[in-house]
This record gives C-alpha cells, sequence and structure tokens, in this order.
C-alpha cells in the first residue's frame, strides 16, 4: 500500500494497544490480550498491523507514543521502540502525554445529568497517595488543558477544582481503578470505565494534531516523562545517604 505509514505505540497504563494509519487516516488498531502485555505483545502487534497493509517496518516514516506519565516499564519499551526506528530508519517521532491521550477518549462529549460536560480531570496513579493529574475545559469542541500535567494529592486536586469554580466535572483514567472514593464530591463525576484507559486510536488523533503543528522530538533526546522518580531510584538514593551517614 505504499510507504509514509503511521504507527502509534500506546504502553502507558494498564492496557496496550497500538495502531496504524497514512496520514489522516487511522487504518487499524489491536489492544494487546491482557493487563501488563505490552513487552510481550507489543512486536507481534505491529508485525499483525503491518501485515494488515501489506508492509514492511521499512515503511514507516512516523510514530507516536505515549510518552508518559504512566508505567515505567511501559513507557520504556514504547521509547525503545521510537528510538530503535528513528535512529535505523530516520522515523519521525512524536510524544504525547498521557493526559492528553486520555482526554481524547472524550472527543464526543457525553451528558451528564443531562447537561454536556464542559471540564474533565485525568488521573492515574503516582503511587504514595500522590497522583498524576491534568484538568481540562472545552472550547471550541476540543479539550485544551488547564491544569497540568502536575503531581498532587486527591485533596490538592479538590482544592484546585474548588477554587477554579468547576463543577461537574468529568473523572476519568486508570488511578481511579483503586481510589475513585478519594475524588468523589459534589463537584465531580464519575465517568463511564469504558473512558478510564488510553488507547492507541486516541494517541493517533493526538499525535496527528502534534505532527502538523510540527512538535516532532529529536530519537536521542528522546526520554519517558517521569514527574515522579521510580520507586527503585528513591530506594537507591536513600541506601545510598545511610551508608554515608553510618
Amino acid at each position: 500500500m505504499g510507504h509514509d505509514l503511521t504507527i502509534a505505540i500506546e504502553t502507558s497504563g494498564r492496557l496496550g494497544s497500538a495502531a496504524i494509519g497514512r496520514g489522516d487516516e487511522l487504518i487499524s488498531e489491536m489492544a494487546f490480550s491482557g493487563q501488563m502485555r505490552h513487552g510481550a505483545e507489543l512486536f507481534s502487534t505491529l508485525e499483525r498491523l503491518l501485515g494488515q497493509v501489506n508492509a514492511s517496518a521499512k515503511e514507516i516514516s512516523q510514530v507516536y507514543l505515549t510518552a508518559g506519565p504512566g508505567s515505567f516499564t511501559g513507557l520504556r519499551i514504547a521509547v525503545t521502540t521510537a528510538k530503535m526506528l528513528g535512529f535505523a530508519q530516520q522515523a519521525k517521532i512524536i510524544a504525547a502525554d498521557s493526559m492528553d491521550v486520555i482526554a481524547e477518549n472524550i472527543s464526543k462529549c457525553p451528558k451528564i445529568n443531562g447537561k454536556e460536560l464542559a471540564c474533565i480531570c485525568t488521573i492515574l496513579d503516582a503511587k504514595k497517595d500522590f497522583f498524576y493529574a491534568g484538568v481540562f475545559d472545552r472550547i471550541g469542541g476540543r479539550w485544551h488543558k488547564c491544569f497540568g500535567t502536575e503531581v498532587v494529592t486527591s485533596q490538592q486536586l479538590l482544592d484546585w477544582l474548588a477554587d477554579h469554580g468547576k463543577q461537574n466535572v468529568g473523572l476519568l483514567g486508570e488511578g481511579l481503578v483503586f481510589y475513585a472514593n478519594k475524588f468523589v464530591s459534589s463537584s465531580t463525576c464519575l465517568l463511564d470505565e469504558s473512558f478510564w484507559s488510553a488507547t492507541a486510536a486516541g494517541l493517533y488523533r493526538v499525535g496527528r494534531r502534534m505532527a502538523k503543528a510540527g512538535l516532532y522530538t529529536d530519537p536521542a533526546s528522546l526520554m519517558p516523562i517521569y514527574l515522579r522518580r521510580p520507586d527503585a531510584v528513591e530506594m537507591w538514593e536513600r541506601r545510598n545517604k545511610e551508608v554515608y551517614k553510618a
């Protein structure tokens, strides 16, 4: 089917997926078979997607990835794959924010209590009672970020929403899976769980807008977006400090 194919790699959350397209056309999307199957299924999924269009990896000219925040292991897998294609065949790279990709799940604005949502909040678990959060207002038929991406406690986020007069705020994101009760208030409402996980199709749409704006990333400088350091790094630093004090 020709060259100039684009692949989208979404491995930032528990559920992973990949997609392939050309220009503004999303040709196909495939989800992994289960949670945290990123390493086991990414490359076989990409092979199947390429097979659907009778193409080879050499025909990939652009790579879109969700660069974080999110699963540390999943982010590294996506970044490594994008770097490989960037260095090996000069594929252009778009590194999208997880919050923007999750917000894309609500591209068609649902009604809550008979009213269309004017504001949504994306939430991911950052561990230790902290959360990654982004708040979006609907302007001109599209979500525009007005807060985040930030690391906050649930109370800090609720306080920010109250201070800025946000009402009927739709909540989504995998941070709600175990902690939804922390974000319940008179001004918030839980959206259906089908909206909570980032998808490769949503990433593709976000990536297309970024590509048209020329927001490409150099493969040499591409890194996962870590707003909070991995637990292993923090543990290593604490142990080193303890050894030094001793």
